[in-house]
């Protein structure tokens, strides 16, 4: 038998598929289904159970009455109208143990479709009578000559998604003739690789993973699909990595030791070894005239600001310009006011620039200008009139939320290839950064600043008594000279009146603390006013601060002790571990409560709640909750398909995969050659086309 590889299938067109007129083609094509590939890898999104096949006997003996299937031959075919109009179709219907009734309520015209003597497979519920008589109501009919024609009934039944103008029953068919097209599909993995790694081969997966025998066969054809998509992954990973270190047009900016002890020495803290040794990862590639492409990724507080500062350093002390770009003005404020002090000592210019900044001539002349300067922004960075002269260093905070045209004007900007850093504060797990990453580099920050107390998680809920624990809570922290945060997920009511929003809860703050100064941040307010509310929090001139999200990411305020998480399960668990990370940035004790909305409580709130918040108070690890998330939410929200073309991924799911991610790598490192590698790599042009259009996703 002949074995066809991807690439071929790639290229016989859907309209070769019987069954398949000009109109469904149209409607496939909308939906990215355009050749028999497309069509096997249009995955079910569920199977229906009805592949228990009985006989009518069998049926009469049942304890539990649940779906199930009778092959029959129709014995008679009839059709009733009652007084109201309504119309009931009856066949009688017998097999070799006895006879059973079967009916049709409405205008389904059961009796034009079939005839007596036909063979055909009916599923549902049935009913038995105390006579001992079977009787479905509205059960699935269809007619067959073989056993293998049927599509409804009969089996493992696949559902899918929706296209417009083709019913499941049609998919259905036409997926069974692109398989019966393709009998044996060419494997990268020999006989013997299946065994030691436990996969089935390619084939058999792809007729399983539609038309399983049972829910065994269904796993296993999804393990092997998974593995071959990670494997697709790392292939194009691995192409992309090699290339960009082919790249020449960065500069080599060379760093020693006693530069960087100059530096280090300066500081008013100890690095921790975590630090170091991601300080040491990035200077080690920008000597390099390949462009360093590196995620730096930390959990709350683990201090990656500072890993940054060191590599802008080394980069103004080479004579090269850098550029860090933030998502929000209050970001890169909060960057500019930590950074500034620090590079200043070393005599390193550093300027602001967002769309608050009204005299920009200086800082545009300085961009173009051969001086080794430091500049934080935001997308004003990007503005088509920004070009830079001599960019050694570009750094983007919070990547995942530029978009990749965006990420890519930066590195554009300048007359050479930049080294990159690309920043983020929400852990991910090591094997998913791999995944979602995996053309950077990845240096991870594992610990903590020592010193550091724990943050105290506290989850209360919003009935009376325990409201009035908030209140003596903030009294405590009032008492010992610390600030508050209060976060609300609305700024006003009116946006959704079951939970708490900031503006109300201002009010409250207001009557209940008369004596202390209570201030109010949200998006709406003009960028002077979140400036200087910013400044007063940071200068300890308020007491209780009252915000919405806009104090995520970046806020530095050693003094708050406390932070208010209001209407709490509404939160993302991600939005909830930043938020607690406002505070503990200090010596002090700090504590986070999680307020569940008002008249609520733990068990009264969704499922979904309840395991984020079961979740944020069980553990502090940033880690550890990124993969409590990803069980929760799905890896889709955690990465955005927009950021890594991961929406070409079909079958393969992060949140449940990390073993069969594993085992691929295993499997790429051990059994890959070369020659292999350039198949795959063909193939996963094929498979994975919004890796290729995105060239560069950092």
């Amino acid at each position: 038998m002949v074995k066809r590889d991807i690439n071929y299938l790639s290229n016989i067109d859907i309209s070769e598929i019987k069954g398949f007129g000009e109109k469904r083609i149209k409607s496939l094509n909308k939906s990215g289904i355009k050749s028999i590939v497309d069509l096997i890898r249009f995955y079910p999104r569920k199977h229906i159970d009805r592949s228990d096949i009985l006989t009518i006997e069998d049926v009469r003996s049942l304890f539990e009455f649940k779906e199930i299937t009778v092959l029959v031959k129709i014995v008679k075919v009839s059709v009733f109208t009652t007084r109201s109009r309504l119309r009931i179709a009856t066949l009688l219907v017998s097999d070799e143990t006895g006879d059973a009734k079967a009916k049709w309520f409405g205008p389904q015209y059961i009796e034009t479709r079939f005839k007596e003597g036909d063979t055909v497979a009916i599923s549902g519920v049935p009913d038995v009578k105390k006579t001992g008589s079977v009787e479905f109501k509205n059960a699935t009919i269809e007619k067959y000559l073989e056993f293998d024609e049927l599509n409804e009934t009969g089996a493992l039944i696949p559902i899918y998604k929706k296209i417009e103008g083709l019913s499941s029953t049609l998919i259905r068919k036409g997926i069974k003739h692109a398989l019966k097209r393709t009998p044996e599909i060419e494997d990268y993995i020999n006989d013997e690789q299946l065994t030691d790694y436990e996969l089935l081969d390619r084939t058999t997966s792809l007729n399983d993973i539609h038309f399983p025998e049972g829910l065994s066969n269904y796993y296993k054809a999804k393990k092997r699909l998974a593995f071959d998509e990670f494997i697709y992954l790392q292939t194009i990973f691995k192409r992309k990595k090699k290339s960009n270190k082919l790249i020449t047009g960065s500069e080599k900016i060379q760093s020693n030791n006693e530069l960087m002890e100059a530096f280090t020495e300066n500081l008013d803290f100890e690095l921790t070894s975590a630090q170091k040794r991601t300080i040491n990862e990035i200077l080690i590639d920008m000597n390099k005239n390949s462009p360093m492409k590196r995620l730096l990724q930390g959990d709350v507080g683990s201090g990656k600001t500072i890993v940054a500062a060191c590599a802008v350093y080394s980069a103004s002390n080479a004579g090269f310009k850098s550029a860090l770009m933030a998502p929000t003005e209050v970001l890169a404020e909060q960057h500019y006011n930590s950074l500034n002090p620090i590079l200043d000592k070393h005599n390193i210019k550093t300027y602001l620039l967002t769309s608050s900044v009204k005299d920009r001539s200086e800082i545009i002349n300085q961009m173009s200008s051969a001086e080794p300067v430091f500049f934080i922004g935001t997308h004003a960075l990007i503005q088509e009139n920004v070009v830079f002269n001599n960019l050694g260093l570009a750094i983007i905070d919070e990547q995942q939320r530029f978009g990749v045209d965006q990420r890519k004007k930066l590195i554009e900007s300048s007359n050479i290839i930049p080294h990159q850093i690309v920043m983020t504060a929400t852990p991910i797990p090591r094997t998913t950064a791999l995944a979602v990453y995996g053309d950077l580099d990845i240096s991870i920050i594992d610990e903590l600043p020592p010193g550091r107390e724990e943050i105290e998680n506290i989850l209360l809920s919003g009935l009376e008594s325990d409201n009035n624990q908030v209140v003596d809570y903030c009294k405590q922290h009032l008492l010992d000279n610390s600030q508050i945060f209060v976060v609300c997920p609305y700024i006003d009511e009116s946006e959704n009146k079951d939970i708490k929003a900031a503006e109300n809860v201002y009010e409250q703050y207001i009557n209940l603390f008369p004596d202390s100064n209570v201030k109010i941040l949200h998006g709406r307010m003009k960028s002077e006013e979140k400036e200087l509310i910013m400044s007063q929090m940071n200068n300890g001139q308020i007491d209780i601060l009252v915000s919405t999200v806009v104090i995520e990411v970046g806020i530095d305020i050693a003094n708050a002790t406390l932070m208010i998480i209001e209407s709490a399960e509404r939160f993302g668990l991600n939005q909830l571990h930043q938020l607690r990370g406002r505070v503990g940035r200090g010596s002090k004790k700090s504590q986070c409560i999680f307020h569940i909305s008002n008249k609520l409580t733990i068990d009264t709130i969704t499922d979904v709640g309840k395991q984020r918040l079961s979740a944020i108070v069980s553990t502090n690890d940033g880690f550890k909750l990124s993969e409590m998330d990803l069980q929760i939410r799905g890896e889709g929200k955690v990465t955005g398909t927009d950021q890594s073309g991961l929406s070409d991924l079909k079958i393969a799911d992060l949140r449940y995969d990390f073993e069969i991610l594993n085992l691929s790598k295993l499997f790429f490192n051990k059994e890959i050659t070369p020659e292999l590698e350039e198949r795959l790599y063909l193939e996963a042009t094929l498979l994975f086309p919004n890796f290729m259009k995105v060239e560069d996703t950092t």
